[in-house]
């Protein structure tokens, strides 16, 4: 059964309208007529696709997965890309900048097989990363992509695979690229701008064709947008509902570095008790009193004068406290709190929740997601800086209704997203 399957019947027709709807306006971004190919942008198709199928946008810059569905216990991730003609072709699957010199060593040493191996490594790593990130299998996640035809779109779904790297072939090195195999997928590493490319093929035994559909392309859509818009605000109102979001770092705001027995290195803390080192998922992430003064109210209504109130109790039992759950990407919920001097804090934690092995959470739960499972943390090195920007981040993003102090979100966000955050500059999104 294909995951389109799994939509309703509602779902996926409302979902083709759109596409169609977007398709007929073709021209608003065309300088040229004539040309029959109706356009789709990639970011409108992420935009509608988790709108209409109510999934979750997954997407946090270069990163494998755009959107995440959810099917009862049963988590997809889904890979969504369009582009023209329906023809067996190669199309950017992943960006390795960040791993360019590495890359670029093996080749000046020209040993293609090593090559490939080690590009399909870095390709299973971001993959395999994104499924703890999200929750997600190895074995059910897909492609859902658009192909463009003249008057014509063609929804399509295949498989999205590790690399089998134990069944490498087929290698061919050209001057400005490498191609090889595992025998499933066709794969293609350029070098000019490191990127990793798969080959599509919809008579392929993985790929259904789902779905083809015509698409009337309207000559004039700009008056036709224009009588559209001021029908519509005419009777519009708003609804949509407010959400607040802010960034943290996941090192020293004032060192500009992951601090050597904080922060992400809290687990190099001195023991709390006899020599026992403290556990290696042991973190919390910084919150500099800069976050604060700009956003007092993000966290709960003014924190200034919550730490007065705070400062001034004298009832029985432990001082106030901010909590609120925190809803992690991979579908689970974690209780946190804000502590330290001046709220500095941020870690997880409770006073009576327990797991679903009846184990009270501690400040362990939020490490296990972030610096374990996510990134890939597994003995007691410490995290730098540079060793985040490497994992492609460097901050984490938060965000929550506008009203609704109780329950946060968060996710990893871009390299430089704090600090642009704070700046009230444009978040870094790194090429795709």
């Amino acid at each position: 059964m294909s995951i389109w399957e799994k939509y309703s019947k509602e779902e996926r027709e409302d979902y083709i309208k759109f596409l169609q709807v977007y398709g007929a306006l073709s021209n608003l971004f065309r300088q040229k007529q004539g040309d029959l190919i109706p356009y789709l942008d990639s970011k409108f198709q992420e935009t509608v696709f988790a709108k209409i199928f109510k999934s979750q946008n997954a997407d946090i810059g270069n990163t494998p997965h755009d959107v995440v569905s959810v099917f009862d216990d049963e988590r997809i991730g889904i890979g969504l890309k369009t582009w023209m003609s329906s023809k067996p072709s190669f199309q950017k699957v992943m960006q390795l900048k960040r791993n360019q010199n590495e890359i670029n060593i093996l080749l000046e040493a020209g040993d293609k097989e090593a090559l490939a191996y080690r590009i399909s490594e870095i390709k299973n790593e971001k993959l395999e990363s994104d499924y703890f990130r999200l929750g997600l299998s190895k074995d059910k996640n897909i492609y859902h992509y658009i192909t463009r035809d003249k008057g014509i779109f063609t929804v399509n779904e295949c498989t999205y695979p590790l690399i089998d790297i134990n069944n490498l072939k087929d290698f061919n090195i050209a001057p400005n690229a490498l191609l090889w195999s595992d025998g499933i997928k066709n794969y293609k590493y350029t070098f000019g701008d490191s990127q990793i490319w798969q080959k599509f093929d919809s008579s392929k035994s993985d790929t259904l064709i789902l779905h083809k559909f015509d698409v009337k392309i309207i000559e004039d859509p700009f008056s036709f947008l224009l009588k559209a818009y001021f029908n519509l605000i005419e009777t519009a109102e708003e609804t949509k509902e407010e959400i607040v979001e802010a960034y943290l770092p996941l090192y020293s705001y004032d060192s500009k570095e992951v601090e050597q027995k904080s922060g992400l290195n809290a687990w190099n803390g001195a023991p709390k008790s006899g020599t026992t080192p403290r556990p290696l998922n042991e973190v919390y992430i910084p919150i500099p009193r800069d976050f604060h003064k700009k956003h007092p109210d993000f966290f709960t209504k003014n924190i200034f004068e919550f730490e007065k109130f705070r400062e001034s109790y004298s009832g029985k039992g432990n001082k106030p406290e901010i909590r609120f759950h925190l809803n992690l990407p991979n579908g689970k919920t974690i209780p946190c709190l804000l502590t330290g001097d001046s709220m500095k804090h941020f870690q997880s934690g409770s006073h009576n929740e327990v797991d679903e092995n009846g184990k009270k959470y501690g400040q362990s739960a939020l490490g296990q997601w972030l610096l374990i499972d996510v990134l890939g943390l597994n003995e007691r090195k410490l995290v730098t800086r540079e060793w985040l920007q490497k994992k492609g981040t460097d901050s984490v993003r938060l965000w929550r209704k506008k009203e609704d102090y109780n329950t946060i979100n968060i996710d990893f966000a871009p390299v430089g997203a704090f600090e642009a955050f704070m700046k009230d500059e444009p978040i870094p999104q790194e090429e795709e």
